[in-house]
Parts: C-alpha cells; sequence; structure tokens
C-alpha cells in the first residue's frame, strides 16, 4: 500500500503540467545555448586529430615530433601556394593576413579549393599550439603563490586575522604546485582555453543553467508535494485516514526522487548534446590542471587539490550536481513544514538565496569568518567552475564542495526528521 502511495506522489510531482512546461522550456534554453557554442567545433576538433597523432603528453619527443611535422605540412602548403599565387609563407597564419587574403582568395575566387583553405587553416591551429607549448614553462615559473595571496589580499581589501589566514592556504597550494610541476601534470594537451574557454562554457555558463534550472524545478515540486493536500483543502480527510500523517514522509521520499529524475532528465539530455556537438576523444584522461585550461582573465591557472583527469572531474561534477538538487529539495520542505502558503515558502527560498549571499558582505574584512560564508549550497550553485580547484581567496579550503555539501545535507536530514516527527502530533486545522 505505501509503495502505491509512493508511487501515487512521484508520479503527480513528474506530470505537474507546470514541471512539464518548465523541463521543456529549460530543455530549448540549453540547446539554444550549445548551438550558439557550436561554430567553435570544426577549430576545436583540430585538437583531437593532435591528440591522436602526437599524444596528450607534452614532451621533448612529442614537440620534436610535432614541429618535424609542422615544417612538412608547411613545405607542402607554400609548394601549392607558390605554385597557384607565386607566394611563399613562412608562418601558416601569413596566409590569412587581411591582403594575403583578399589578394589570392576574395579576388580570385576559385584559385584554392575550400577544401585545401581549410587545410591551412588547421595548419594554422596546430602551429599555434606549437607555440604556446614552448611558453609552458616560462608561465609556471612565475607562479608564485605568496604573490597571488597578495595579490588577493590587496583586491579584497583583506587585514588581520584573515590576511594571515589567506597566507597559510596560499602557502598549502604552494606545495600542491610543486607537486605539480614535479610530475608534469600540467604539460598536457587540452582544448586551449584563450581561444575556446572550453571550461568556462561547459562548467561556468552551461553547468550553472543546469543548476539554476534545476534548483527551480527541484523546489516547485517540493513544495507542491509537501503543500498539496492544504492547498486543496484534503488536509483534514486525507491526514485523518489510515495512512494519515505518515503521508508526509512519502512526500518527502517522492520529492527528493523527482529531483533526482529530473535532474537525470534535464542533465542527460544537456550533457549528451553538448559532447555530441564538441568531441572531447582522446581527452578525457587530460588533467584539469593542464596548462591550457588557462584562460583570459585568469591571474593563475586552474590548480586542482588533487589530481582530476577532466572525465573524473565530469564525473564528481554531476555527482555534486544530484547532492545540490536534493538538498533544494530537502530545503524548501522544510521551510514548508513551517509555512503554509506554496508563495510564502517560495518567497522565503528567495530571501534565504539572497541573505546567505550577502551574508560575506556584512562580514569584517579582518575577519576569518569571511572565509566560512562561502560554505553554502547558493555559493556552490554560482561558482561550479571553480570546483575542486584553488579558486581565489574565498574557495581555499581543499574539498569545501564536499564539506559544504555534505554538512547540508547531514543538518537538512536531521530537520526533515525532526518536523516529520513533529507533523505527527501538530494541529492542522
Amino acid at each position: 500500500m505505501r509503495v502505491i502511495i509512493w508511487r501515487y506522489e512521484l508520479r503527480k510531482a513528474l506530470l505537474s503540467p507546470v514541471i512539464l512546461a518548465l523541463l521543456a522550456l529549460f530543455l530549448a534554453f540549453n540547446l539554444l545555448y550549445i548551438m550558439q557554442q557550436a561554430y567553435k567545433r570544426q577549430d576545436m576538433a583540430v585538437l583531437n586529430t593532435m591528440a591522436g597523432q602526437f599524444g596528450v603528453r607534452i614532451t621533448n619527443q612529442m614537440l620534436a615530433e610535432l614541429e618535424q611535422y609542422e615544417q612538412q605540412q608547411l613545405a607542402e602548403m607554400n609548394t601549392l601556394t607558390n605554385e597557384r599565387a607565386g607566394k611563399v609563407n613562412a608562418q601558416p597564419d601569413d596566409f590569412f593576413a587581411y591582403d594575403n587574403l583578399n589578394e589570392v582568395v576574395y579576388q580570385q575566387p576559385g584559385l584554392f579549393l575550400e577544401s585545401e583553405i581549410a587545410s591551412f587553416h588547421r595548419l594554422s591551429i596546430l602551429q599555434h599550439y606549437a607555440a604556446r607549448m614552448q611558453s609552458i614553462d616560462e608561465a609556471y615559473a612565475k607562479l608564485d603563490t605568496s604573490q597571488m595571496a597578495e595579490g588577493q589580499i590587496q583586491l579584497y581589501g583583506l587585514s588581520g586575522q584573515a590576511a594571515i589566514a589567506l597566507k597559510e592556504r596560499y602557502s598549502g597550494l604552494g606545495i600542491r604546485l610543486q607537486q605539480l610541476e614535479a610530475s608534469g601534470e600540467y604539460k598536457h594537451l587540452f582544448f586551449d582555453g584563450k581561444l575556446y574557454g572550453t571550461h568556462s562554457m561547459l562548467f561556468k555558463s552551461l553547468l550553472r543553467m543546469l543548476l539554476f534550472e534545476l534548483m527551480i524545478l527541484a523546489v516547485l515540486l517540493s513544495v507542491f508535494l509537501s503543500k498539496n493536500e492544504f492547498e486543496q483543502h484534503t488536509h483534514l480527510l486525507v491526514y485523518a485516514a489510515k495512512h494519515g500523517r505518515k503521508l508526509q514522509t512519502d512526500k518527502l521520499l517522492a520529492a527528493l526522487a523527482a529531483a533526482a529524475a529530473l535532474t537525470t532528465i534535464l542533465a542527460g539530455v544537456t550533457l549528451s548534446a553538448y559532447f555530441l556537438t564538441f568531441s572531447y576523444k582522446g581527452l578525457w584522461q587530460v588533467p584539469i590542471s593542464s596548462f591550457f585550461t588557462w584562460e583570459p582573465g585568469m591571474a593563475f591557472p586552474f590548480l586542482t587539490w588533487h589530481v582530476l583527469s577532466f572525465g573524473k572531474y565530469l564525473g564528481c561534477a554531476v555527482a555534486l550536481m544530484y547532492g545540490l538538487q536534493l538538498i533544494f529539495a530537502a530545503l524548501a520542505f522544510v521551510l514548508g513544514s513551517f509555512i503554509n502558503s506554496s508563495y510564502l515558502v517560495y518567497g522565503s527560498f528567495a530571501v534565504l538565496f539572497g541573505s546567505l549571499l550577502l551574508l560575506g558582505r556584512v562580514i569584517p574584512t579582518s575577519s576569518e569568518l569571511l572565509f566560512y560564508a562561502g560554505f553554502t549550497p547558493f555559493q556552490l550553485m554560482l561558482n561550479p567552475h571553480i570546483w575542486f580547484t584553488a579558486g581565489g581567496a574565498f574557495n581555499m579550503v581543499r574539498d569545501w564542495e564536499w564539506i559544504t555539501a555534505g554538512g547540508w545535507a547531514i543538518v537538512l536530514a536531521a530537520l526533515c526528521y525532526v518536523r516529520l516527527k513533529q507533523f505527527k502530533r501538530q494541529n492542522i486545522h
């Protein structure tokens, strides 16, 4: 009997017209975003070919083979351009200089086939990667965690215990940086962050959108289920039946299951569309701390606290995404246990969201408590691109993601248990 009731509640949540309409809207929005970024696909695919041909680990042998191949391809390119246009290029990029392109392509259509121009473009991308690889050691030699700490202290105006604590944390990052340099973890090929920004595209834009959308769905369905009997004025009849107030426990379990199911559907379709559009073939084992994930505007590259390949990083991010949706659903359920009106529950959730985000602004910049204001699921949701990395002054605690999610999950589980116990005795008139 209880299984039937639980399934009924789950079905009621998943087939709600509002939930289905929002799910379709969010899916369409996510697919539109992926389509807007699809213009990068062909250029990004050059790296997949390079990874298959030369491997992803950057070694002296790999650099020598790449240079030899590049010179060979440039010679073939120059043979063709000399034969057709009487021109020789010192670098593949020279062909795409405005004056040359205007003279031999736009003013003489048909002189070069589109496939030949595309091959020149691929060679220019390959040459770009080869040039970037030459600067890796120089870039990492300049990384100094004490200077990073000073930069963050000046940027946020930190002082006192806050400044001391931040320096200690960056000192810990220095040890991790030494390990990374000794193992050569950063010397791996990946999509160039300065050209394509793929880490931000996937984790900052797409995953953050997903987390927002899933939070909205989780809160809506949790409140819908927990307050449904009261909204429909059937609570006096339903909670007086044999199963009675145990129904509220079934509603909570159904809300959590529905949140997980919607996460699977929305994230599954969205991420499948992304990886069908952008091939990561040959790159799943590349460490996130690769030099090439370094993006414009960043003072230092992405540095994970643990050795994490792209595949493992994505797996951890997906697991954390599920955890956050269960937390949001449970949080909405707890708020609903105190507030009668569904609309007031939604409003309370929004106020809590804003209040916790603003918490860091009211704590003095000299207090170490400032760093703990970021231990909320809302801060996690807003910053998926720096999960598991040294992401800046306020995220310089190793495993802060798991600590935050785990702590909130335990507290909310205890609150749910207490409120369900109290619901069995409270006046519901």
